[in-house]
């Protein structure tokens, strides 16, 4: 409730910010809300039927397998469970970041500019953005409990119990996303209040959100959609640079092309801390579930499948260089290389920082237990698969179809689905001892990586001429 100072002599006149904020929303949006409201119902309509008809059948798969006991003790074991704190730590991470570029509440660009000035509780102004984030985040986050819970209980590894703590788990795991989500946020524009307490104080952290820093994430917003939905992933990440401000003194030493370009693509994770821990930490989590489905004999074969994509994406945060590249395509190089020498030069950091990564992993599985040979030479299938799968992510060109939703998506979806639905195979294959038909799938593998090089220099000759 506000009250307008009276003149001498007048009375106070109170107003009820509840109806101003009706008047305004029906002026500015009119049936928006309502609608918004039905949109928000569907979705999760959708989302509950994707996790009853897909989510549990493929838990299911992933815990089911003829030796339930020997599973259920490598699952409660502390090296899964560090894994499975470091993912829920890569999730928090990825939350805090998106938060700094498009927060939970982002209101219509009329509501910022005339309601928010208006002398009204900003936490009441902003709620209804707020409650839309916060609900769904309780709904995701239950859902995905609920759906993990009732695969181990289907799979007989654990019981009725499990479903109970699983959802209180995700529920709990989904109110800390969102609440980290708005902190982030607010974290985006100085203020005077920016602690932690803030995870607490919803409406107090409403009220730190500044109307400059709400025009700059609905900007955001717009160039982040507007990017997707065509297909320019350049003016997405653009959007999303942020000034260099570690390893500024460093300097690039002169030397051949080759070396040149290489040394380059160190020194730009080296100013780039964010990209190399995320690649990294996905790289990290993707190499140990992939190498545990191969190594391990009681491990199932889809795990491969759940593990191949943060290790095709943590491959893609270290290979900054060659999307510079694909951005660029068509210009003359500066050092008088050809694209597909360029291309390769860029492909040195990631694929040494990935081996690494998977060699790792082989030898802490060696350590407690015999790793197979043919375990390894499929783990270098991998790699190779990863490679191929990046290099045509970075040079898959412009969309030339009709821009649907759902085409869109697929032509985004397609480079790490060729990497998933291949490295399963690839899996599946190696598990059954069926030499024959994984050789004819590397030979997939290897054709997919040098179509891939030939999109370089085809896309490069496209914007030539």
């Amino acid at each position: 409730m506000t009250s307008e100072p009276a003149e001498a002599g007048q009375p106070t006149v109170d107003y009820d910010d509840h109806d101003l904020l009706g008047q305004a929303d029906w002026v500015i949006g009119g049936d928006a809300a309502r609608k918004a409201r039905q949109q928000g119902l569907y979705a999760g309509y959708v989302a509950f039927l994707g996790a009853l008809v897909y989510g549990l059948p493929i838990v299911q798969a992933v815990f089911r397998t003829s030796d339930a006991g020997s599973l259920g003790q490598q699952l409660s074991s502390p090296v899964a469970i560090a894994l499975l704190v470091a993912s829920v730590a890569a999730l928090l991470g990825a939350v805090v970041f998106a938060g700094r570029f498009r927060g939970p509440v982002v209101p219509p660009m009329p509501w910022i500019d005339l309601v928010l000035p208006a002398p009204l509780d900003r936490a009441l102004a902003l709620r209804r953005w707020w409650r839309y984030a916060a609900v769904g985040g309780v709904f995701l986050g239950a859902l995905g409990g609920l759906t993990v819970g009732a695969g181990l209980a289907f799979a007989h590894l654990g019981g009725v119990g499990t479903i109970a703590v699983a959802a209180v788990a995700g529920t709990a795991l989904g109110v800390l996303a969102t609440r980290l989500w708005l902190w982030s946020q607010v974290h985006s524009w100085p203020g005077p209040d920016r602690g932690l307490t803030l995870l607490w104080r919803a409406p107090d952290a409403l009220r730190e959100l500044h109307a400059e820093s709400l025009r700059a994430h609905s900007a955001n917003t717009s160039t982040l959609a507007g990017s997707a939905l065509t297909g320019n992933l350049r003016t997405a990440r653009l959007a999303l640079t942020r000034p260099v401000h570690h390893g500024r003194s460093a300097r690039l030493r002169s030397g051949r092309p080759f070396g040149v370009l290489v040394r380059r693509d160190v020194l730009g994770l080296r100013r780039t801390p964010g990209a190399f821990l995320s690649g990294l930490g996905l790289t990290l989590l993707g190499g140990a579930v992939v190498t545990w489905a191969f190594a391990q004999p009681v491990a199932p074969s889809i795990a491969a499948t759940i593990g191949l994509l943060p290790l095709y994406l943590g491959f893609g945060a270290w290979a900054e260089g060659l999307r510079l590249q694909a951005d660029n395509v068509g210009t003359p190089s500066l050092l008088g290389t050809t694209e597909v020498t360029e291309a390769a030069a860029h492909l040195v950091a990631p694929t040494v920082l990935t081996a690494l990564v998977l060699g790792g992993w082989v030898a802490v599985t060696a350590a407690f237990a015999s790793v197979p040979p043919s375990a390894v030479l499929s783990l270098v299938l991998v790699l190779v698969l990863v490679v191929a799968g990046n290099v045509f992510a970075a040079f898959r060109g412009s969309p030339t179809f009709v821009l649907r939703p759902q085409m869109v998506v697929a032509w985004y979806a397609l480079p790490a689905l060729s990497v998933v639905v291949v490295g399963s195979l690839v899996a599946v294959l190696t598990k059954a001892g069926n030499y024959t038909w994984l050789s004819a799938v590397s030979w997939l593998a290897y054709a997919l990586l040098f179509w891939s090089i030939s999109r370089v220099r085809r896309l490069t000759y496209l914007h030539r001429s």
